[in-house]
Order: structure tokens, then sequence, then C-alpha cells
């Protein structure tokens, strides 16, 4: 590999190292700061169900767990300031865009919430975060495309 080459290769892998990293911190800050016992109530109420203690419990530690795998993945994106591999290019587009199709499934409801229960600047880091998720996952695509390879090898 030629320097031309290596040092697209190091700046691909640095840009999508910090990006992750920006987005873990983000996303954990949606999911341990603003998504607590009050919007998670409200999102039920919405929805024109009784906001038990039981409901309300369960439905936040699913939000938080299944966050909190994804915040730990954005966090294995880290390693490619020191490994660019070829399985982490594509576990990170995985995860990217697996991310994004998760919430899509509820996200009027949760921003309703959210809305409803604090204020509207509190939809900023969900919604930078899928965002910034599809920009990257499209980004990654056209690159591994464009380069017929993921990090250039």
């Amino acid at each position: 590999m030629d320097d031309k080459q290596n040092a697209r290769v190091i700046k691909t892998g640095h840009f999508i190292a910090y990006s992750s990293l920006f987005l873990a911190i983000l996303l954990a800050i949606h999911l341990f700061v603003i998504l607590d016992d009050h919007v998670v109530k409200q999102l039920l109420v919405s929805n024109g169900q009784k906001p038990t203690a039981n409901a309300i419990g369960t439905i936040r530690n699913s939000f938080q767990f299944t966050g909190t795998m994804y915040v730990f993945a954005y966090l294995a994106g880290v390693v490619a300031i020191w490994n660019r591999h070829t399985y982490l290019w594509w576990f990170m587009f995985a995860t990217y865009t697996s991310h994004v199709l998760y919430n899509l499934v509820n996200i009027t409801a949760l921003f309703k919430a959210i809305i409803d229960a604090k204020s509207a600047v509190n939809i900023l880091p969900l919604s930078i975060v899928m965002v910034a998720s599809t920009l990257l996952a499209i980004y990654m695509l056209i690159v591994s495309i464009k380069r017929k390879s993921t990090f250039n090898r």
C-alpha cells in the first residue's frame, strides 16, 4: 500500500473511531439522563395505557438494556484508531444500520413523550445519533463500493 492509500485508511479509521465515541456519549446521555420514569410514564399515557410502576420500570429497563448494548457497540468503533480490520468495518456498519432501524419503530411516540414530559431540546441527543448513524452507514457503504474494499485492504 502506498503512502497516499495508507493516509486515507488512517484518516477513515480515525473518522469512524471518533464519530463512534461521540455517538456513544450522546446515546448514553439519552438513555441515562433524558429517558427517565417521567418520560416512560408519558409514553404510556400518550398511548392510552395505564402507567403502573411495574410497566414503567420494565419499559425503562428494556430501553436502557438495549441502549447499553448499542453504547458498547459504538464504543467498539474506537478500536479503529489502532486496528482497521475488515470485520470491524462491517460490524460498525451493522451497528449504525441496526440502531437506526431499531429506533425507527417507535421514534414518533418516544419523541412525543420526551417533548411532553421535558422539552424539545431533549430530543437532540437521539436525533443527532440517528442522523449521524445514517450518514456514517451511507458513508461507509459508498467508501466500500468506491474503494472496492473496506479500509482499502
